[in-house]
């Protein structure tokens, strides 16, 4: 039980326990964040889409080195939001960032031609890959992509992650929901992890 509430914190952060949970994000996932940005290949004036975006850093490092980018995010802690708010505060007030505070399967987002949509330890906690899939592809302009990391199965499964919190994906899963899901172009590698990309 004990297990399954330290685990739900990683899923959705709030309280103490979140506070905690967000500080380990922040260590823990940068080298992920810096390997996943140099995938997407940004551009110029790329509109970009970040789902779960914890307590802001990506959003961040892609804001810091991207002038004529716009980035929205969403994410569905309030806690996550109120970090990842005071984190990109400039970013924010300079009208280049913008964060929604809700769940990305329900949630009204008011565009549909995203450049990149991306996420870092996100796909777990759907229950259903079929119709977050389906919704980042409608998001998606034609010729965008969608890039992401996950952890490997056996990694979730030796660090004893509870199977009602954490969705334990094979990479064949993944890839075959993407194809099924109506993705292109479907690459990707490991790291520590595996890092996806795929293409409308």
């Amino acid at each position: 039980m004990l297990k399954e509430i330290i685990a739900s914190q990683f899923k959705k952060p709030a309280g103490l326990f979140g506070i905690f949970t967000s500080n380990l994000m922040i260590k823990g996932n940068r080298d992920k964040y810096d390997t996943l940005i140099k995938d997407l290949n940004i551009k110029a004036n790329d509109k970009i889409l970040e789902i779960g975006y914890g307590p802001g850093i990506g959003i961040n490092l892609i804001a810091g080195k991207c002038n004529s980018c716009i980035i929205h995010g969403i994410d569905f802690s309030k806690l996550m939001y109120k970090r990842a708010v005071k984190l990109n505060r400039k970013y924010i007030d300079e009208k280049k960032t913008k964060l929604f505070l809700g769940d990305f399967l329900t949630t009204e987002i008011d565009t549909n031609d995203y450049d990149i949509i991306f996420c870092l330890n996100v796909v777990y906690f759907w229950d259903d890959l079929q119709q977050p899939f389906a919704r980042i592809i409608s998001l998606l302009k034609k010729g965008g992509v969608f890039c992401f990391y996950m952890a490997h199965k056996d990694f979730l499964i030796e660090k004893k992650s509870p199977d009602k919190i954490f969705n334990k994906y094979s990479i064949e899963q993944i890839t075959g929901a993407l194809m099924q899901a109506g993705f292109s172009e479907i690459d990707h590698y490991f790291n520590k992890g595996y890092y996806i990309k795929a293409k409308k």
